[in-house]
């Protein structure tokens, strides 16, 4: 019974990891580059930073900060800062409901102002709010009500 507790202590710990796979590397890849092209003079991108929020330690996929200036002698393993936005990326293995409950657990009670849910499988991309609104995008130019970002969703799924 003790092996067992031990067990799914260890797995809560890990709740954040998410199997990866070939479509979603490549979102996250197409994401940062192309968020990287349009607004890198303006907002910091990152993929993969790890978070210790009041509210949980999460990992999103992508973020966007205010801008900052790389520091290569000094580097941070876990960010207390908080991101304008978080991009989450669906995988094969994860279930839509731990994903958004993280979502509106996590990201929002720290502070994040939207998060981008892309869903490879039906090529969309929702804007969440804390307020438990949503945009939907299924074509045209996703534009973030908050930061005011635009990307192209053709250029995201291209194939």
């Amino acid at each position: 019974m003790e092996a067992i507790l031990e067990n799914l202590s260890i797995s809560d710990e890990n709740q954040d990891e998410k199997m990866s796979s070939l479509n979603h590397s490549d979102l996250q890849t197409r994401l940062g580059f192309l968020l990287m092209s349009a607004y890198r003079q303006k907002y910091s991108i990152y993929t993969e930073l790890d978070f210790d929020f009041a509210s949980g330690k999460t990992r999103p996929d992508l973020c966007i900060m205010p801008k900052r200036k790389a520091n290569w002698l000094a580097d941070e393993i876990v960010m207390q800062d908080v991101p304008f936005t978080t991009i989450e990326i669906l995988s094969p293995e994860q279930s839509l409901n731990s994903l958004t409950e993280r979502i509106y657990k996590k990201h929002f009670p720290a502070g994040v102002k939207t998060v981008w849910l892309v869903v490879p499988t039906v090529q969309t991309v929702s804007i969440l709010l804390p307020d438990r609104k949503q945009v939907n995008f299924s074509q045209g130019i996703i534009t973030d009500p908050v930061t005011n970002i635009q990307l192209n969703l053709n250029d995201i799924f291209e194939e």
